[in-house]
C-alpha cells in the first residue's frame, strides 16, 4: 500500500507555508476572549484561502510521518497499512493529473461514493486540486445516487466497488445506467482486498505523482471548493457549493477551538459525505499533519470496532473522543478496563442531537474528558459555536459563538422576513453571518429565504441565546408541534425525557389530532438493559417539563430510532409513523377493503387512501373521516 514519496516532496509545485499549523493557542474561557481574538481582522490571520495547498502544506511538515494507518473492519489484533504523508501527497497529485488529462476541468463535480477507505483521502485531495469533489451518502439508493449525479453535472463518478457487505456497486451501477456511458465510472477497494476495474489508483499511477502537470491558480476565498449535499434528515438533500474560504476558515476555527497540533492522532469514523465527517474528523487532520486512523469502513456503524474502542485509544494514541451521541452513549455503558487511555486530552467535540446529561458526566467520569457540545451545518461549512475547552460548559446549550461569526435571533415575519432582534434568551430564528457561510445552494432556486443578499444564512433553526452568549438549539422550525395554535418546541420534551436514566435516545414530533391540528407524542429509544413502562415515563415527563400543552400524550418505545450516518433523528420517519398511527384507527368505520399510504410531500403530510369497492359512497365516507383532520389527502376508489 506505501509508495515511495521522495520524488513527490523534492518538486512539490507549491511552497511550503504552515502559517495554519500552530502549537499555540490563546485561552477561550469566555465571550470576552472570543472577542480579543477579533480585534486583529481574519484577513490578518488568514492570509491565503486555497484549502487545497493547506493540504499539501500538512502533508509537507513531516513526510515520513504516517498520514493514515486502517484496520480491517475494526479487528484491532489484525494487520495494519499504513499511508506516509509523503504517499498521500503523491497519490494526491497523480489523480489530479488523472482527472485533468481525462478532461475533467476545475469547475467540473467529481461524484465520489463509498465508504471511507485511504483512497478516498487521495480522491478528495486530487479532486480539490483539479476539479470539485462531491462526496455523496453511500447508503442512498439507486434513484437517489442518480438524481445527486445529474444534479451535479458529475463528469466522473469514483465508487467502491463489489464488496461484500455492501451494495454501493450495484446501487451505482443503476444509477448511471440512464446515463448511457457519458459518465465514466473508478473504482475504488477495500484495502485489505483486490483491487476491482477502472481501479483509482491503478489509473492515477500511470500519471506523474511530483508535480502537476496543468496550470493550476491559487484559489481564492470566494472560490467554489466542493460539493456537500445537505441533511438527510427529511429525505430531500439539497446540494451546497462549500468555498475554499469556507474550508479554510473551518480549519483555523475548529483547530483554535480544539487547540489541534501536529501531533495530534484522531478516529474517522464519522462519513466523510457529512459537512462534519468530511472537516474536523477529516481534511482538517490532513492539513493540519494529525495521523488518521480509520477503523472500518463501516465506521462507528461497526459493532466490532466499538467493542475495541478503548484498544484502539490505546494502541494508536488516540488524542480526542470521536463520536455522536449514539456512539457516545454505547461508550459510557462500556468503559475502559485494563487499557491505557492517557493519551486522550481533557476535551472534544461532538453534536448532530441532543444528549443526555448523564452520557456526559459518566464520559468525563470514565475518561478525563468534557464533552463540547457544538451547532452547525453545512449551509455553514460546519459549526458556528462550540463550547468554551476552558470555560463553563452550559447544559442544554451549544457554546457560544466561534470567532469572527455573528449569531443572531431573530423575529421572522408570515412573509419569511426578518422583522427586529430577539430579546435575551427569547426563541427566534437563529440567523449566521460569517467567513464559514457557503456560496448557496447548486440549483439557485433554493437560495430563497436561505442565503441573503447581505450574506446573512437563515438556519430554518430556533433557538436562543442568554447574557454571556451561550446558544441553545431549540429545533428546527418545521419541526414544530402546533397544537392549537400553541407552538411547542420538540428539544423541550426531548430534553426532559433524555434525564431519565433509562432514556438513550428521544424525539418528539406532532401526531395529527382533529380539534388541536397536532398533539406532541415521543419516540424513544431505551439504554441496553434499561426497562420503564410508557406510563411512568409519561409521568416522569410531565414532572420534568414546565409547559402543560407539551407534555406528550404517547410515548413509543423503539428498539432504535430511525437515525442519519450521524446520528440525528429522521423525524419526517417518525412523522409519517405517527401518522399512520392515528389515521389507521381512524379510517377503521370503512366498510371496504382499504389501504394507506402516507408520504411527506411539499413539507407536509400528504395521505392516499385506496379503497376496493364501494364506488362514491366509499369515497364519501373517507372524506367525512378525513375532513376533520388538516391534511392532504387523495382517495382511490378501484
Amino acid at each position: 500500500m506505501s509508495r515511495s514519496s521522495s520524488t513527490a516532496q523534492a518538486s512539490s509545485p507549491f511552497p511550503l507555508t504552515s502559517e495554519m499549523i500552530r502549537w499555540d493557542y490563546p485561552p477561550l474561557r469566555s465571550l470576552a476572549d472570543i472577542e480579543a481574538i477579533e480585534s486583529i481582522p481574519l484577513e490578518q490571520r488568514i492570509t491565503r484561502w486555497d484549502f487545497a495547498q493547506n493540504l499539501l502544506d500538512g502533508c509537507r511538515l513531516q513526510p515520513q510521518r504516517a498520514a493514515i494507518h486502517v484496520t480491517h473492519l475494526g479487528d484491532i489484533d489484525g494487520p495494519v497499512q499504513t499511508w506516509t504523508f509523503g504517499d498521500l501527497e503523491g497519490h494526491a497529485i497523480q489523480i489530479a493529473n488523472l482527472l485533468r488529462a481525462r478532461g475533467i476541468g476545475a469547475d467540473d463535480a467529481v461524484a465520489i461514493i463509498g465508504p471511507t477507505v485511504p483512497a478516498m483521502f487521495a480522491l478528495l485531495m486530487g479532486s480539490l486540486l483539479a476539479a470539485r469533489p462531491f462526496p455523496i451518502n453511500w447508503m442512498l439508493d439507486a434513484p437517489a445516487l442518480h438524481d445527486l449525479i445529474v444534479q451535479s453535472g458529475a463528469k466522473a463518478v469514483v465508487a467502491l466497488g463489489p464488496t461484500p457487505g455492501f451494495e454501493v456497486w450495484e446501487h451505482v451501477q443503476h444509477a448511471v445506467e440512464p446515463l448511457q456511458g457519458r459518465v465514466p465510472v473508478l473504482t475504488v477497494h477495500d484495502p485489505f482486498g483486490p483491487a476491482h476495474p477502472n481501479d483509482l489508483l491503478r489509473a492515477a499511477s500511470e500519471h506523474p505523482g511530483d508535480q502537476l502537470m496543468f496550470e493550476r491558480p491559487t484559489a481564492q476565498r470566494n472560490s467554489v471548493a466542493c460539493y456537500v449535499h445537505s441533511g438527510g434528515t427529511t429525505g430531500h438533500p439539497k446540494i451546497v457549493k462549500i468555498l475554499h474560504g469556507g474550508l479554510v476558515f473551518r480549519q483555523w476555527a475548529a483547530s483554535l477551538g480544539l487547540a489541534f497540533t501536529p501531533h495530534d492522532v484522531v478516529l474517522s469514523d464519522t462519513p466523510l459525505f457529512h459537512i462534519g465527517g468530511l472537516l474536523v474528523r477529516g481534511l482538517v487532520s490532513t492539513a493540519d499533519g494529525h495521523t488518521t486512523i480509520i477503523p472500518s469502513m463501516h465506521g462507528a456503524r461497526d459493532k466490532t470496532y466499538i467493542a475495541n474502542y478503548w484498544r484502539y485509544v490505546e494502541r494508536f494514541g488516540i488524542t480526542q473522543i470521536s463520536g455522536v451521541p449514539t456512539t457516545l452513549s454505547v461508550l459510557a455503558k462500556n468503559p475502559p478496563t485494563t487499557e491505557n487511555i492517557a493519551s486522550l486530552r481533557p476535551f472534544f467535540a461532538t453534536g448532530s442531537t441532543a444528549m443526555a446529561p448523564s452520557i456526559q458526566d459518566r464520559i468525563e467520569e470514565i475518561t478525563g474528558a468534557r464533552t463540547l457540545q457544538s451547532y452547525g451545518l453545512t449551509e455553514n461549512t460546519s459549526h458556528a459555536t462550540l463550547d468554551l475547552r476552558d470555560g463553563e460548559i452550559r447544559r442544554g446549550c451549544s457554546g457560544v459563538r466561534v470567532p469572527y461569526v455573528q449569531v443572531r435571533i431573530v423575529r421572522m415575519s408570515e412573509k419569511g422576513d426578518i422583522e427586529c432582534d430577539c430579546a435575551v434568551n427569547e426563541i427566534g430564528m437563529v440567523v449566521l453571518r460569517g467567513p464559514g457561510v457557503a456560496g448557496g445552494y447548486l440549483n439557485a432556486d433554493h437560495n430563497q429565504g436561505v442565503f441573503l443578499p447581505d450574506g446573512s444564512l437563515i438556519t430554518g433553526d430556533l433557538g436562543s441565546l442568554d447574557g454571556e452568549g451561550y446558544i441553545r438549539i431549540s429545533g428546527r422550525k418545521k419541526d414544530l408541534i402546533i397544537r392549537g395554535g400553541h407552538n411547542i418546541e420538540p428539544r423541550l420534551i426531548e430534553d426532559a425525557l433524555l434525564q431519565c436514566p433509562a432514556v438513550a435516545l428521544a424525539a418528539a414530533v406532532g401526531k395529527p389530532d382533529a380539534h388541536a391540528g397536532e398533539l406532541p407524542v415521543a419516540y424513544v429509544q431505551l439504554h441496553p438493559g434499561a426497562s420503564i413502562t410508557e406510563q411512568a415515563l409519561l409521568e416522569f415527563a410531565a414532572a420534568h417539563i414546565p409547559e402543560r400543552p407539551a407534555v406528550p400524550k404517547d410515548i413509543v418505545f423503539l428498539d432504535r430510532l430511525p437515525l442519519t450516518a450521524v446520528g440525528k433523528p429522521q423525524k419526517h420517519l417518525l412523522q409519517i409513523d405517527a401518522a399512520e398511527r392515528v389515521f389507521r384507527q381512524v379510517l377503521q368505520p370503512l366498510t371496504s377493503a382499504w389501504a394507506l399510504k402516507v408520504e411527506t410531500s411539499g413539507g407536509g403530510l400528504l395521505l392516499t387512501v385506496s379503497v376496493k369497492g364501494g364506488g362514491p359512497q366509499a369515497h364519501r365516507q373517507v372524506d367525512s373521516l378525513l375532513s376533520a383532520f388538516a391534511v392532504r389527502y387523495n382517495v382511490d376508489v378501484s
